[in-house]
């Protein structure tokens, strides 16, 4: 069996949760697990030109489907800042809803970085829990987490945060 990258993984994780849609707009902090969603078939995304409508989109979805909504943010720093309002709006109403949000490589992280920021403690209060991975092999983990924690009584919604060098690992 071929080893799967972070995101590879990460797209085989939301088919086992039988996910159909996923929202977001595509960056380069997470085109590994873009690369993966245009090759799973089965699942559509759906792009958007903000990550703030893919969060209000999602949480549509999972308020009219009874599904689960999941948000990809492609970008770190300001494309996981506009998650904010959209994922605050999801905690209010309860509704399960996975956010995954592209990160720093872990070897950038408090240097000062391009577009670096506290993104566990950004989500920390608007959110159920919120992760960031350290490693490609505890991705299908944590998204399995993710979607516990998110569909948990009393539901909402969950952060992941997923660091270039996690998504593109083996």
């Amino acid at each position: 069996m071929a080893l799967l990258s972070g995101g590879q993984a990460a797209v085989e994780a939301l088919k086992a949760e039988k996910i159909d849609f996923v929202f977001g707009l595509i960056g380069s902090a997470t085109m590994e697990m873009f690369d993966a969603l245009y090759d799973a078939k089965d699942i559509k995304l759906i792009g958007v030109h903000d990550e703030r409508t893919g969060t209000h989109m999602a949480d549509g979805y999972a308020r009219a489907s009874g599904k689960t909504g999941v948000v990809l943010a492609g970008q770190n720093g300001p494309g996981t800042t506009n998650l904010v309002t959209g994922l605050a709006q999801a905690k209010a109403a309860y509704t399960p809803l996975v956010s995954i949000g592209g990160a720093l490589s872990s070897e950038h992280l408090y240097r000062d970085a391009f577009q670096e920021v506290d993104q566990q403690a950004l989500f920390t209060p608007i959110t159920k829990k919120t992760w960031t991975a350290t490693s490609s092999e505890r991705v299908p983990e944590m998204m399995r987490e993710a979607f516990r924690v998110a569909n948990a009584p009393r539901k909402g919604p969950v952060q992941l945060n997923l660091p270039r060098n996690v998504l593109s690992g083996q």
